[in-house]
Protein backbone atom coordinates (compact mmCIF):
# COMPACT_ATOMS: atom_id res chain seq x y z
CA UNK A 1 0.00 0.00 0.00
CA UNK A 2 2.08 3.12 -1.03
CA UNK A 3 0.73 6.18 -0.74
CA UNK A 4 1.10 9.19 -3.57
CA UNK A 5 3.61 11.67 -2.16
CA UNK A 6 0.97 14.15 -1.55
CA UNK A 7 -1.09 11.99 1.14
CA UNK A 8 -2.57 14.24 3.76
CA UNK A 9 -2.34 13.81 7.51
CA UNK A 10 -5.23 12.12 7.67
CA UNK A 11 -4.56 9.05 5.55
CA UNK A 12 -1.69 8.66 6.80
CA UNK A 13 -2.91 8.46 10.03
CA UNK A 14 -5.39 5.99 9.03
CA UNK A 15 -2.16 3.90 7.56
CA UNK A 16 0.18 4.18 10.64
CA UNK A 17 -3.40 3.58 13.54
CA UNK A 18 -3.45 0.05 11.46
CA UNK A 19 0.40 -0.86 11.91
CA UNK A 20 -0.10 0.12 15.37
CA UNK A 21 -2.89 -1.83 15.86
CA UNK A 22 -1.40 -4.99 14.93
CA UNK A 23 0.41 -5.02 18.30
CA UNK A 24 -2.22 -3.14 20.55
CA UNK A 25 -5.41 -3.33 21.17
CA UNK A 26 -7.05 -1.30 21.95
CA UNK A 27 -5.49 1.13 19.45
CA UNK A 28 -4.59 4.14 21.86
CA UNK A 29 -5.32 7.81 21.35
CA UNK A 30 -3.29 9.55 18.48
CA UNK A 31 -1.07 11.08 21.20
CA UNK A 32 -0.52 8.66 23.76
CA UNK A 33 2.60 7.63 24.68
CA UNK A 34 2.96 4.33 23.00
CA UNK A 35 6.90 3.09 24.38
CA UNK A 36 6.88 4.92 27.43
CA UNK A 37 3.53 4.03 28.63
CA UNK A 38 4.28 0.17 28.26
CA UNK A 39 1.93 -0.24 25.51
CA UNK A 40 4.86 -1.41 22.90
CA UNK A 41 8.26 -2.67 24.34
CA UNK A 42 11.08 -2.00 22.41
CA UNK A 43 11.13 -4.42 19.60
CA UNK A 44 7.80 -3.93 19.21
CA UNK A 45 8.16 -0.25 18.26
CA UNK A 46 10.82 -1.79 15.81
CA UNK A 47 8.37 -4.22 14.61
CA UNK A 48 5.89 -1.24 14.03
CA UNK A 49 8.74 1.22 12.22
CA UNK A 50 9.27 -1.63 10.00
CA UNK A 51 5.61 -2.08 9.22
CA UNK A 52 5.10 1.38 8.46
CA UNK A 53 8.06 1.05 6.57
CA UNK A 54 7.07 -1.51 4.30
CA UNK A 55 3.42 0.01 4.06
CA UNK A 56 4.52 3.28 2.99
CA UNK A 57 7.59 2.10 1.00
CA UNK A 58 10.36 4.26 2.78
CA UNK A 59 13.59 3.61 3.52
CA UNK A 60 14.91 3.29 6.65
CA UNK A 61 11.67 4.34 8.21
CA UNK A 62 12.00 6.05 11.96
CA UNK A 63 16.08 5.10 12.15
CA UNK A 64 16.75 7.26 13.93
CA UNK A 65 13.96 8.28 15.62
CA UNK A 66 14.60 11.58 16.95
CA UNK A 67 15.47 11.80 20.71
CA UNK A 68 13.27 15.01 21.31
CA UNK A 69 9.96 13.50 19.26
CA UNK A 70 7.69 11.76 21.22
CA UNK A 71 6.52 8.16 20.36
CA UNK A 72 2.82 8.83 19.27
CA UNK A 73 0.68 7.52 16.49
CA UNK A 74 0.83 11.23 15.68
CA UNK A 75 4.15 12.04 15.40
CA UNK A 76 4.72 8.38 13.25
CA UNK A 77 2.10 10.47 11.01
CA UNK A 78 3.91 13.25 11.18
CA UNK A 79 7.17 11.50 10.54
CA UNK A 80 5.51 9.49 7.68
CA UNK A 81 4.72 13.17 5.44
CA UNK A 82 8.71 14.25 6.30
CA UNK A 83 10.19 10.71 5.14
CA UNK A 84 7.95 11.35 2.02
CA UNK A 85 9.19 14.19 0.79
CA UNK A 86 12.76 13.56 1.35
CA UNK A 87 12.34 9.97 -0.59
CA UNK A 88 10.69 12.28 -3.43
CA UNK A 89 14.04 14.31 -3.57
CA UNK A 90 16.33 11.49 -3.16
CA UNK A 91 18.30 10.06 -6.43
CA UNK A 92 18.49 6.16 -7.38
CA UNK A 93 21.76 4.56 -5.92
CA UNK A 94 23.69 2.51 -7.84
CA UNK A 95 24.08 -1.19 -6.34
CA UNK A 96 27.24 -2.17 -5.18
CA UNK A 97 28.58 -5.58 -6.53
CA UNK A 98 31.53 -8.11 -6.22
CA UNK A 99 34.33 -8.10 -9.11
CA UNK A 100 34.16 -11.92 -8.02
CA UNK A 101 32.57 -13.69 -10.80
CA UNK A 102 30.04 -16.11 -10.13
CA UNK A 103 31.46 -18.04 -12.90
CA UNK A 104 34.98 -18.76 -11.23
CA UNK A 105 33.93 -22.56 -9.01
CA UNK A 106 35.36 -22.11 -5.50
CA UNK A 107 33.57 -25.07 -3.64
CA UNK A 108 33.37 -25.41 0.53
CA UNK A 109 35.37 -29.00 1.21
CA UNK A 110 35.48 -28.73 4.54
CA UNK A 111 33.59 -26.79 7.88
CA UNK A 112 33.08 -26.85 11.71
CA UNK A 113 31.92 -24.93 14.23
CA UNK A 114 33.12 -24.33 17.65
CA UNK A 115 31.47 -22.94 20.91
CA UNK A 116 32.88 -21.85 24.12
CA UNK A 117 32.37 -24.79 26.15
CA UNK A 118 31.45 -22.94 29.44
CA UNK A 119 27.53 -22.64 28.98
CA UNK A 120 25.58 -19.88 31.31
CA UNK A 121 21.68 -20.06 31.12
CA UNK A 122 19.17 -16.68 30.88
CA UNK A 123 18.57 -16.73 34.36
CA UNK A 124 22.12 -16.60 35.72
CA UNK A 125 23.22 -14.15 32.89
CA UNK A 126 20.20 -11.89 34.11
CA UNK A 127 21.87 -12.50 37.68
CA UNK A 128 24.90 -11.56 37.02
CA UNK A 129 24.63 -8.60 35.19
CA UNK A 130 21.99 -7.02 37.33
CA UNK A 131 19.41 -7.10 34.50
CA UNK A 132 15.64 -7.30 35.04
CA UNK A 133 14.14 -11.00 34.94
CA UNK A 134 13.27 -11.74 31.75
CA UNK A 135 15.10 -9.37 30.00
CA UNK A 136 17.45 -11.31 27.88
CA UNK A 137 15.14 -14.56 27.81
CA UNK A 138 11.88 -13.27 26.55
CA UNK A 139 13.41 -9.98 25.76
CA UNK A 140 16.23 -10.90 23.33
CA UNK A 141 15.18 -14.76 22.96
CA UNK A 142 18.09 -15.97 23.95
CA UNK A 143 17.87 -18.68 26.32
CA UNK A 144 21.27 -19.46 27.31
CA UNK A 145 25.07 -18.09 25.84
CA UNK A 146 28.04 -20.31 25.30
CA UNK A 147 31.51 -18.27 26.40
CA UNK A 148 34.85 -19.90 26.56
CA UNK A 149 36.60 -21.32 29.08
CA UNK A 150 39.68 -20.04 30.86
CA UNK A 151 41.73 -22.40 28.78
CA UNK A 152 40.05 -21.03 25.33
CA UNK A 153 40.56 -17.88 23.39
CA UNK A 154 40.66 -16.80 20.00
CA UNK A 155 43.21 -18.84 19.16
CA UNK A 156 42.64 -22.02 20.57
CA UNK A 157 38.96 -21.74 19.36
CA UNK A 158 40.31 -21.25 15.61
CA UNK A 159 42.73 -23.44 15.65
CA UNK A 160 40.10 -26.70 17.19
CA UNK A 161 37.89 -25.43 14.34
CA UNK A 162 40.55 -25.47 11.42
CA UNK A 163 41.76 -29.02 12.45
CA UNK A 164 38.03 -30.43 12.48
CA UNK A 165 37.53 -28.82 9.09
CA UNK A 166 40.94 -29.97 7.29
CA UNK A 167 40.18 -33.19 8.88
CA UNK A 168 36.39 -33.53 6.65
CA UNK A 169 37.99 -32.15 3.97
CA UNK A 170 40.74 -34.71 3.87
CA UNK A 171 43.69 -31.75 3.54
CA UNK A 172 46.48 -31.87 5.67
CA UNK A 173 48.18 -28.18 6.58
CA UNK A 174 51.16 -28.30 3.81
CA UNK A 175 48.22 -27.91 0.89
CA UNK A 176 47.05 -24.75 2.21
CA UNK A 177 48.14 -22.06 -0.04
CA UNK A 178 46.41 -18.70 1.88
CA UNK A 179 45.09 -18.18 5.38
CA UNK A 180 42.46 -15.66 5.70
CA UNK A 181 40.86 -14.70 9.04
CA UNK A 182 38.66 -12.70 10.39
CA UNK A 183 38.15 -11.49 14.41
CA UNK A 184 36.95 -8.26 16.06
CA UNK A 185 38.13 -9.14 19.50
CA UNK A 186 41.40 -10.37 18.93
CA UNK A 187 43.52 -7.11 19.72
CA UNK A 188 46.98 -8.35 19.63
CA UNK A 189 50.36 -8.83 17.56
CA UNK A 190 51.10 -10.63 15.90
CA UNK A 191 47.94 -10.88 13.78
CA UNK A 192 45.57 -13.90 15.04
CA UNK A 193 45.88 -14.59 10.96
CA UNK A 194 50.03 -14.73 11.95
CA UNK A 195 49.24 -16.38 14.91
CA UNK A 196 47.12 -19.26 13.90
CA UNK A 197 49.25 -19.89 10.70
CA UNK A 198 51.91 -20.69 13.58
CA UNK A 199 50.04 -22.72 15.97
CA UNK A 200 48.81 -24.95 12.97
CA UNK A 201 52.34 -25.57 11.53
CA UNK A 202 51.44 -24.09 8.48
CA UNK A 203 54.13 -23.95 5.58
CA UNK A 204 56.45 -20.48 5.15
CA UNK A 205 54.91 -20.29 1.45
CA UNK A 206 51.45 -19.81 2.67
CA UNK A 207 49.89 -16.62 3.07
CA UNK A 208 48.29 -15.69 5.87
CA UNK A 209 46.06 -12.38 6.22
CA UNK A 210 43.08 -10.56 8.83
CA UNK A 211 39.70 -9.24 7.13
CA UNK A 212 37.50 -6.71 9.15
CA UNK A 213 34.19 -6.59 8.91
CA UNK A 214 33.06 -7.73 12.30
CA UNK A 215 29.68 -9.26 12.77
CA UNK A 216 30.26 -8.97 7.84
CA UNK A 217 33.55 -10.21 8.73
CA UNK A 218 33.53 -14.13 7.51
CA UNK A 219 31.39 -12.79 3.96
CA UNK A 220 34.62 -10.30 3.41
CA UNK A 221 36.74 -13.24 4.06
CA UNK A 222 34.84 -14.91 1.60
CA UNK A 223 35.22 -12.59 -1.46
CA UNK A 224 38.81 -12.36 -0.32
CA UNK A 225 40.05 -16.18 -0.30
CA UNK A 226 37.69 -16.16 -3.69
CA UNK A 227 39.66 -13.58 -5.60
CA UNK A 228 42.68 -15.04 -4.26
CA UNK A 229 42.19 -18.58 -5.48
CA UNK A 230 41.32 -17.03 -8.70
CA UNK A 231 45.15 -16.21 -9.04
CA UNK A 232 46.25 -19.89 -8.47
CA UNK A 233 43.49 -22.30 -9.71
CA UNK A 234 44.70 -25.45 -7.98
CA UNK A 235 45.17 -23.58 -4.47
CA UNK A 236 43.25 -23.98 -1.03
CA UNK A 237 42.08 -21.59 1.25
CA UNK A 238 41.55 -21.44 4.97
CA UNK A 239 38.58 -19.35 5.89
CA UNK A 240 38.13 -18.73 9.79
CA UNK A 241 36.13 -16.71 11.69
CA UNK A 242 36.77 -16.46 15.90
CA UNK A 243 35.56 -14.36 18.70
CA UNK A 244 35.65 -14.37 22.22
CA UNK A 245 33.32 -11.28 23.23
CA UNK A 246 33.58 -12.41 26.54
CA UNK A 247 36.50 -10.83 27.90
CA UNK A 248 36.65 -7.89 25.63
CA UNK A 249 32.70 -6.92 26.81
CA UNK A 250 33.75 -7.27 30.75
CA UNK A 251 34.47 -4.16 31.78
CA UNK A 252 32.47 -2.77 34.16
CA UNK A 253 30.97 0.18 31.94
CA UNK A 254 29.68 -1.69 29.28
CA UNK A 255 25.92 -1.99 29.53
CA UNK A 256 24.72 -5.42 31.28
CA UNK A 257 21.83 -5.84 28.65
CA UNK A 258 24.42 -5.44 26.03
CA UNK A 259 27.24 -7.72 27.21
CA UNK A 260 24.24 -10.00 27.97
CA UNK A 261 23.58 -10.87 23.98
CA UNK A 262 27.02 -12.45 23.16
CA UNK A 263 28.75 -15.76 22.76
CA UNK A 264 32.33 -17.22 22.07
CA UNK A 265 33.03 -19.33 19.21
CA UNK A 266 34.81 -20.29 15.76
CA UNK A 267 34.34 -21.78 12.60
CA UNK A 268 36.31 -22.56 9.23
CA UNK A 269 36.15 -23.42 6.09
CA UNK A 270 38.02 -25.38 2.97
CA UNK A 271 38.13 -23.49 -0.49
CA UNK A 272 39.21 -25.33 -3.10
CA UNK A 273 38.89 -25.10 -6.71
CA UNK A 274 38.54 -28.45 -7.32
CA UNK A 275 35.06 -28.91 -6.65
CA UNK A 276 34.23 -31.78 -4.64
CA UNK A 277 35.30 -32.57 -1.08
CA UNK A 278 35.87 -36.32 0.12
CA UNK A 279 32.37 -36.40 1.93
CA UNK A 280 30.58 -36.17 -1.77
CA UNK A 281 29.92 -32.41 -1.14
CA UNK A 282 30.22 -29.92 -4.28
CA UNK A 283 28.57 -26.62 -2.97
CA UNK A 284 29.88 -23.23 -4.27
CA UNK A 285 30.26 -19.56 -3.68
CA UNK A 286 28.24 -17.49 -6.07
CA UNK A 287 28.64 -13.78 -6.12
CA UNK A 288 28.93 -11.21 -4.07
CA UNK A 289 27.11 -7.86 -2.85
CA UNK A 290 28.33 -5.61 -0.21
CA UNK A 291 28.42 -2.07 1.03
CA UNK A 292 28.43 0.34 4.14
CA UNK A 293 25.21 2.57 5.18
CA UNK A 294 26.29 5.41 7.22
CA UNK A 295 23.13 6.54 8.59
CA UNK A 296 23.02 4.08 11.09
CA UNK A 297 26.79 4.22 12.61
CA UNK A 298 26.17 5.67 15.21
CA UNK A 299 23.68 3.23 16.46
CA UNK A 300 26.68 0.99 18.04
CA UNK A 301 30.26 2.26 18.94
CA UNK A 302 32.86 0.96 20.78
CA UNK A 303 36.21 2.39 21.73
CA UNK A 304 39.17 0.84 23.76
CA UNK A 305 41.27 3.41 26.02
CA UNK A 306 44.15 1.16 27.43
CA UNK A 307 44.04 0.89 30.99
CA UNK A 308 40.52 2.46 31.07
CA UNK A 309 38.92 -0.57 29.34
CA UNK A 310 35.72 -0.10 26.82
CA UNK A 311 33.22 2.45 26.45
CA UNK A 312 30.35 1.30 24.76
CA UNK A 313 27.16 3.41 23.11
CA UNK A 314 24.42 1.11 22.19
CA UNK A 315 20.96 2.33 20.81
CA UNK A 316 19.36 -1.12 21.21
CA UNK A 317 15.97 -0.17 18.93
CA UNK A 318 17.85 1.66 16.05
CA UNK A 319 20.40 -1.38 15.58
CA UNK A 320 17.36 -3.74 15.72
CA UNK A 321 16.00 -1.60 12.98
CA UNK A 322 18.85 -1.16 10.91
CA UNK A 323 19.41 -4.41 10.84
CA UNK A 324 16.11 -5.66 9.93
CA UNK A 325 15.53 -3.19 7.26
CA UNK A 326 19.10 -3.61 5.85
CA UNK A 327 19.06 -7.38 6.08
CA UNK A 328 16.20 -7.71 3.91
CA UNK A 329 17.19 -5.96 1.20
CA UNK A 330 20.43 -7.90 1.19
CA UNK A 331 18.13 -10.77 0.51
CA UNK A 332 15.71 -8.78 -2.39
CA UNK A 333 19.81 -8.35 -4.06
CA UNK A 334 20.28 -12.01 -3.97
CA UNK A 335 17.43 -12.60 -5.14
CA UNK A 336 18.33 -11.15 -8.26
CA UNK A 337 22.19 -12.55 -8.20
CA UNK A 338 20.62 -15.82 -8.01
CA UNK A 339 18.00 -15.49 -10.47
CA UNK A 340 15.72 -17.18 -7.71
CA UNK A 341 13.08 -15.97 -5.28
CA UNK A 342 13.69 -16.27 -1.78
CA UNK A 343 10.78 -19.15 -1.71
CA UNK A 344 13.34 -21.66 -3.20
CA UNK A 345 16.25 -20.88 -1.07
CA UNK A 346 16.79 -24.28 1.52
CA UNK A 347 18.68 -22.20 4.07
CA UNK A 348 19.15 -19.00 5.02
CA UNK A 349 22.69 -18.30 7.45
CA UNK A 350 22.01 -15.17 8.57
CA UNK A 351 23.42 -12.40 11.16
CA UNK A 352 21.78 -12.64 14.64
CA UNK A 353 21.92 -9.53 16.30
CA UNK A 354 19.63 -11.59 18.61
CA UNK A 355 16.67 -14.10 18.14
CA UNK A 356 13.61 -11.57 18.48
CA UNK A 357 15.35 -9.60 15.57
CA UNK A 358 15.51 -12.73 13.51
CA UNK A 359 11.97 -13.71 14.23
CA UNK A 360 10.78 -10.12 12.94
CA UNK A 361 13.11 -10.04 9.67
CA UNK A 362 11.56 -13.73 9.26
CA UNK A 363 7.58 -12.67 9.59
CA UNK A 364 8.89 -9.27 7.61
CA UNK A 365 10.46 -11.11 4.65
CA UNK A 366 8.00 -14.09 4.67
CA UNK A 367 11.02 -16.56 5.69
CA UNK A 368 9.68 -20.00 7.18
CA UNK A 369 11.82 -20.04 10.62
CA UNK A 370 12.70 -23.29 10.09
CA UNK A 371 14.76 -22.48 6.84
CA UNK A 372 17.20 -20.03 9.13
CA UNK A 373 19.19 -22.43 11.73
CA UNK A 374 18.75 -20.54 15.13
CA UNK A 375 22.10 -20.17 16.47
CA UNK A 376 21.81 -17.27 18.69
CA UNK A 377 18.54 -19.00 20.82
CA UNK A 378 21.17 -21.56 22.32
CA UNK A 379 24.44 -19.48 22.24
CA UNK A 380 23.95 -15.92 22.03
CA UNK A 381 25.35 -13.55 19.19
CA UNK A 382 28.77 -14.79 18.10
CA UNK A 383 29.57 -11.59 15.70
CA UNK A 384 31.75 -12.64 12.68
CA UNK A 385 31.37 -16.76 13.70
CA UNK A 386 27.69 -16.19 13.65
CA UNK A 387 26.95 -16.77 9.67
CA UNK A 388 29.44 -19.14 9.75
CA UNK A 389 27.63 -21.34 12.14
CA UNK A 390 24.48 -21.01 10.99
CA UNK A 391 26.34 -22.55 7.53
CA UNK A 392 27.51 -25.29 9.58
CA UNK A 393 24.20 -26.16 10.55
CA UNK A 394 22.43 -25.95 7.30
CA UNK A 395 25.41 -27.75 5.63
CA UNK A 396 24.94 -31.13 8.05
CA UNK A 397 21.52 -31.16 8.43
CA UNK A 398 21.35 -31.26 4.27
CA UNK A 399 23.91 -33.87 3.95
CA UNK A 400 22.17 -35.57 7.15
CA UNK A 401 19.07 -36.06 4.86
CA UNK A 402 20.38 -37.75 2.50
CA UNK A 403 19.38 -35.62 -0.66
CA UNK A 404 22.21 -36.36 -2.76
CA UNK A 405 20.53 -35.96 -6.03
CA UNK A 406 20.72 -31.60 -5.86
CA UNK A 407 23.16 -28.95 -4.44
CA UNK A 408 20.97 -26.98 -1.70
CA UNK A 409 20.26 -23.18 -2.23
CA UNK A 410 21.94 -21.18 0.81
CA UNK A 411 21.98 -17.43 1.44
CA UNK A 412 24.04 -15.81 3.40
CA UNK A 413 23.85 -12.10 4.86
CA UNK A 414 25.10 -10.02 7.62
CA UNK A 415 25.50 -6.62 8.88
CA UNK A 416 27.98 -5.23 10.88
CA UNK A 417 28.73 -1.64 12.97
CA UNK A 418 29.01 1.02 10.24
CA UNK A 419 26.49 0.03 9.36
CA UNK A 420 29.20 -2.43 7.25
CA UNK A 421 27.07 -5.43 5.34
CA UNK A 422 27.72 -8.11 3.19
CA UNK A 423 26.09 -10.70 1.15
CA UNK A 424 26.75 -13.78 -0.59
CA UNK A 425 24.92 -17.13 -2.18
CA UNK A 426 26.04 -20.89 -2.08
CA UNK A 427 25.01 -23.45 -4.57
Amino acid sequence: MNLPFNADESRALDVVRACVASKISPVPHDDAELVDSGGLDSMAWVDTLISIEAAMGIRDFGNPWPEDRSKTIRALADMVLESRRLTAREAPRADIRSAASADEKVSITGWASLLGSRQLSAEQIERDLDLPPHKIRDGAGIHRLCLAAVDEDELVLAQRASEIALEMAEISVEEIDFLVVTSATFLGFPSLAASLHARLLMPETSGALDVGGACAGLIYSFAVAKSLLAQNPRGVALVVASEVHSRRLSAPQVPGDFRGLFGDGACAFILTNSGTAANGSCISLKEFVWGCSGNAASSLRVRSYGDAGLTVQFKGEQLAHAAVAQLGRIIEKLENLAGQPRRKVDYFALHQPNPRVVAILAEKAGIPLERIPMMAKDCGNLGSVTCGAGLCQALNDFHQSGDGSRIPLIFMAAVAPGLVWGGTFLN
